[in-house]
């Protein structure tokens, strides 16, 4: 079982259905795993309806959700549905809100002329209805007449996920932490946890970096690593050069492949080291040092995502067996 410092948690992908979140959940308590953690990618799983199923099926492992986006509800909404949660779980539940994958968000019309303001009105209104404030005010995209929550939730704490330098400043002004995006390496975690602590007046001691980490963990080790070879080249096509790859020095090198052929490209022709830096795979022994870099890079916890999601119940069982008792 982790410890009280090094705290390691799962998180569970959208693509798991969802007659299995209760037998998971279980399984992830008593495989003596930390946290436990719901992606909302849109259109999969509801975040919140899968955290309260998670929470009424566990006894103690703290829940969250990682992320839903900032846009996709009205604040009020937002803030409703976590203290909600909150209330009836003290303690155990966190809340993480992000900008949502842009994608998404323009499928569904909601994506904001300007990501950072709509961020800013969103946490900063769910933080104020949490500690029970009424609201009575006017933002460029959210309005607020007489609104109150009848059940507060003041110890609630609201993380934002994001990754650009704008929205990690920003993150350091009004969250009470942050949840770092798989692939970030521990080179990425050193560089937004040091820029976020040198703009924190506490100097980010009461601040939390929840890291999440792409994970296959198996002792035919070039399996695990063909698997999440393939996962994190899907993500790099995905998302494109950002700091997480710019701290690494392989913007360009990824631009490239994606100009040549996408995600495929990607898999087929991206150095090995990249998928050390961006995962966490192989053997348990280098499993171990991957999450140990994390929390050596600025993590306060590292949040496995395995993959592919079929393996979840077996990838539990190896973890919990040959990594978490040495951490």
């Amino acid at each position: 079982m982790t410890g009280n410092s090094h705290p390691v948690g799962i998180f569970i992908l959208g693509d798991v259905p969802p007659k299995n979140i209760v037998t998971l959940s279980r399984q992830v308590e008593a495989c003596g795993f930390s946290e436990l953690w719901f992606a909302e990618d849109y259109f999969m799983l509801s975040g919140f309806s899968s955290a309260a199923m998670a929470l009424q099926a566990t006894d103690s492992i703290k829940v969250g959700v990682g992320a839903v986006s900032a846009v996709v509800r009205h604040p009020a909404v937002t803030a409703m549905e976590a203290a909600t949660l909150a209330g009836a779980y003290p303690g155990r539940f966190t809340l993480g809100t992000g900008h949502g994958v842009p994608a998404w968000t323009k499928q569904m019309k909601l994506y904001p002329r300007s990501v950072l303001t709509a961020m800013r009105e969103s946490v900063t209104s769910v933080k104020r209805l949490l500690a029970g404030e009424t609201l009575n005010n006017e933002g460029e995209y959210f309005g607020f007449d007489e609104v109150k929550l009848t059940h507060p939730a003041p110890a609630l704490e609201v993380l934002t996920a994001v990754i650009g330098p704008k929205s990690v400043d920003l993150t350091a002004e009004i969250a009470d932490g942050m949840l770092i995006s798989v692939l970030a390496g521990p080179e990425y975690v050193r560089t937004v946890s040091q820029r976020i602590k040198k703009q924190r007046p506490d100097g980010g001691e009461n601040f939390r970096f929840v890291t999440y980490a792409l994970a296959n963990v198996s002792h035919r080790r070039e399996e695990a690593r063909a698997k999440l070879r393939a996962v994190t080249a899907f993500y790099l096509g995905a998302v494109g050069p950002t700091l997480i790859t710019g701290v690494y020095g392989v913007n360009d090198a990824l631009a490239a492949l994606m100009a040549e052929g996408g995600a495929a490209a990607i898999e087929q022709k991206m150095p090995d080291e990249w998928l050390d830096w961006l995962a966490v795979t192989g053997d348990p022994a280098e499993c171990l040092t991957g999450i140990q870099n994390l929390f050596a890079a600025g993590s306060t916890s590292v949040v496995l995502c395995v993959a592919p999601s079929e393996e979840l119940p077996e990838q539990l069982d190896m973890i919990s067996r040959e990594v978490l008792p040495k951490l």
